[in-house]
């Protein structure tokens, strides 16, 4: 499948507060809370970083292998890229098989999602080792039309992935890891607005 993803992130302060929020919308359930295993993959000399692209292997209800182009435009409101995702039926399989074909591994992170759907959006409730977020994906309208209705703000907009995400904890946290795993940051207390986030 192929198809445009238009995102936007928001830091989340209050993970129960905006449940209820969710909830006053009347937005559907698609899927609950369900912990998300994730490999990125890129090419030895990390050509994929450099150009912004993404290789990727989640496990959770389903494993799913996700290719994403470069953002297409440079609009800082909203990111807007290409994405080709196919379902496998096997991690292991798959994993080797993009080894085989030259990747390797180059970050592995984990999180929990809570899956919304509310009028043309998705509504995507991340527990992540780094703390929470809300993902909006839909058209540009919705996202901002959803974004007001949840009383996000806009000081807590982000467009960056949860690899920039760590990176930019890992950087501003001298951190000596290179994976975004709950085992990591256990113990751990980051303030996500002390980052270097766009």
């Amino acid at each position: 499948m192929s198809y445009e993803e238009i995102e936007v992130k928001f830091i989340v302060d209050d993970v129960a507060v905006l449940r209820q929020r969710i909830a006053g919308l009347e937005a559907h359930l698609h899927h609950p809370r369900t912990y998300e295993d994730n490999w990125c993959f890129d090419t030895p000399d990390q050509r994929f970083q450099q150009e912004d692209r993404l290789l990727r292997l989640r496990r959770d209800h389903r494993i799913l292998l996700t290719y994403k182009e470069p953002p297409q435009t440079a609009e800082t409101e909203f990111k807007v890229r290409q994405e080709y995702e196919i379902e496998v039926n096997d991690f292991e399989q798959a994993r080797a098989l993009v080894e085989k074909l030259g990747f390797a591994p180059s970050l592995r992170y984990e999180k929990y999602r809570e899956t919304f759907r509310y009028d043309e959006a998705e509504i995507l409730l991340d527990e992540t080792p780094l703390g929470a977020f809300v993902e909006i994906e839909g058209p540009r309208e919705a996202i901002d039309a959803i974004a007001q209705q949840l009383g996000l703000d806009d000081a807590n907009r982000i467009t960056a992935s949860y690899g920039d995400i760590f990176e930019a904890v890992r950087t501003a946290y001298d951190l000596p890891f290179s994976d975004m795993t709950f085992d990591n940051f256990r113990g751990l207390a980051i303030d996500l607005r002390t980052c270097q986030l766009t």
